[in-house]
């Protein structure tokens, strides 16, 4: 029978990771799992592909603040779920690489991400996160549908 003991889900704190968080939870609920929600955030400034630019040098992409707040909305939601075994987790770097971490200092059985990117310009150049973790990880990827209806 299929288990999972384990349950990961990364959230940005926009309505489509909100989703995935509430997927995860009610996943983490119905399997009596514990759910671990990432958040990465970005401690380098800098410009798009690392060239530096004096508008965008000042700009974090996500602060470690931003994380902290993303974290605890989603803690709310997966009380919502009636997720009762749940971490929280900033971690620093870009998403796919934060995750996979975790991954791995956890025993993460399945992780829970958006699909939001895979069919945007960047994501088809240079991958959404849930096309790099499927990839990446060895084990199972729920990639939930978060685009608009």
């Amino acid at each position: 029978m299929l288990h999972y003991d384990v349950i990961a889900v990364g959230t940005d704190g926009s309505d489509g990771a909100q989703k995935a968080v509430r997927t995860a939870a009610s996943m983490a609920r119905a399997y009596q799992a514990k759910l671990i929600i990432v958040t990465a955030f970005y401690t380098h400034h800098g410009g798009v592909f690392g060239a530096h630019s004096s508008e965008t040098d000042k700009l974090p992409i996500v602060s470690e603040e931003s994380a902290e707040s993303y974290l605890d909305a989603a803690v709310k939601i997966a009380a919502e779920e009636g997720a009762d075994k749940v971490e929280v987790i900033p971690k620093s770097g870009d998403p796919v690489h934060a995750l996979m971490e975790v991954g791995e200092e956890h025993d993460v059985d399945v992780f829970v991400v958006g699909n939001r990117g895979i069919n945007s310009l960047s994501g088809r150049v240079f991958g959404s996160v849930s096309t790099e973790l499927m990839r990446k990880v060895h084990c199972d990827v729920v990639v939930v549908n978060t685009t608009q209806q």
